[in-house]
């Protein structure tokens, strides 16, 4: 019976045996069948050959290839910009008028800054959000004197009974203004005005959609009937007392858009005689934004043309006023400028596209400097020197 049992349990085990090695002869055919499929050739370790050539090589590849690679993220971090245009249906809306302009030799006090346009709509002597700051001839900001109570300061030559105290530049100005007087070389001695001599306009309006103007002119400005009109002392112009010299640090319509630039900001005009009137004749585009996030923003670039002339008094009669005119007009379509970034789907292509070209060049260039050096020093190629 026992040596049965053996039999029985010797016989059960080569039956084992022999269908785990049926299993494991199926799995190396399949794995000796994918080799069929290798295209990447395996060389040995003992048939490699290094030399000097090819590591200063391979140093040199990695260097170039951490820089293209650099220069990928970069171009992938970047955003086009696609452009396109359609007929613009916003005329309804206001155009805000962002302006940093210096004049040189104008005191705050002697201009006004008003706004006209084609549906005539006019708003005169602009302040509040249009702020102004009276300078020296160095520049700096002059602070605007504050009377004190119970204070009554001469009005020099433009004493009257109407003005019979000047405690701040413009009384000094009106009294002058009320007898018809120069006042333009007493402004800058008299203890109201300080030693200001000219004027930064800072700031923003709103205006209407349309054709229209922004101008800083001599005098006060009024309205009679429709006409806009500014009342001033023609004696400043024939004495030369008036000098429209100007910077425009900046000045935008709407709201600012990077890689949007504004061909006026920095224009500096100087007026060496006479009393000039400058036109700035500007073409707006709307333009509306869109940046990667969605983020939409509406926004003018423009083209402009400059004109100046000298105003020339004659027989009383001016043909000009002298200051700065903005005079803008707005094409009716609208160009949509719009942020598309690229996909995750370039950065991978790229750097396929990297690695494998540096490298094919790579073995290619250090091929030839193995052979040039072997026929230089007489060895063979891969061999160190």
């Amino acid at each position: 019976a026992r040596p049965r049992a053996r039999m029985a349990e010797g016989g059960l085990r080569r039956r084992n045996v022999a269908a785990a090695d049926d299993g494991g002869s199926k799995a190396q055919r399949a794995f000796e069948k994918l080799k069929s499929f290798d295209v990447y050739s395996k060389v040995h370790d003992d048939y490699l050959q290094k030399s000097q050539t090819g590591g200063a090589v391979s140093l040199v590849t990695v260097m170039i290839l951490a820089f293209l690679f650099w220069a990928e993220l970069v171009e992938f971090a970047s955003a086009e910009v696609d452009h396109s245009f359609s007929v613009d249906t916003s005329f309804t809306r206001r155009l805000p008028v962002s302006m940093n302009i210096t004049l040189t030799s104008l005191r705050c006090d002697m201009v006004s800054v008003d706004t006209v346009d084609s549906k005539g709509e006019s708003q005169l002597n602009v302040r509040g959000s249009m702020g102004r700051e009276n300078l020296d001839r160095s520049g700096r900001v002059v602070p605007e004197r504050v009377p004190k109570p119970g204070e009554c300061l001469p009005c020099l030559d433009g004493a009257s009974e109407e003005h019979a105290c000047c405690n701040s530049c413009s009384e000094l100005k009106d009294a002058y203004v009320a007898k018809n007087l120069s006042y333009a070389d007493v402004l800058e001695s008299s203890e109201q005005c300080g030693a200001a001599v000219g004027c930064r306009i800072v700031g923003s309006i709103m205006v209407s959609k349309c054709s229209g103007n922004v101008h800083i002119a001599l005098g006060e400005s009024r309205l009679k009937g429709r006409a806009l009109v500014h009342r001033f002392n023609v004696q400043d112009i024939t004495q030369n007392l008036i000098n429209t010299s100007h910077i425009i640090h900046s000045i935008s319509f709407g709201e600012p858009v990077p890689g949007v630039v504004s061909p006026l900001d920095g224009t500096v005009k100087i007026v060496k005689h006479g009393a000039y009137m400058f036109h700035y004749h500007i073409k707006l585009v709307p333009t509306e934004f869109t940046d990667r996030y969605g983020v939409r923003v509406e926004t003018n670039q423009y083209s402009f043309t400059d004109v100046a002339r000298n105003v020339h008094v004659r027989n009383g009669e001016m043909n000009g006023l002298p200051g700065i005119f903005i005079v803008y007009d707005i094409y009716p379509f609208l160009m949509k400028s719009t942020e598309k970034v690229k996909p995750w789907s370039y950065i991978f292509t790229s750097s396929c596209a990297l690695i494998g070209g540096v490298f094919s060049v790579a073995s290619l260039v250090e091929m030839f400097a193995s052979r040039a050096i072997g026929q230089l020093f007489g060895c063979k190629p891969g061999i160190s020197l």
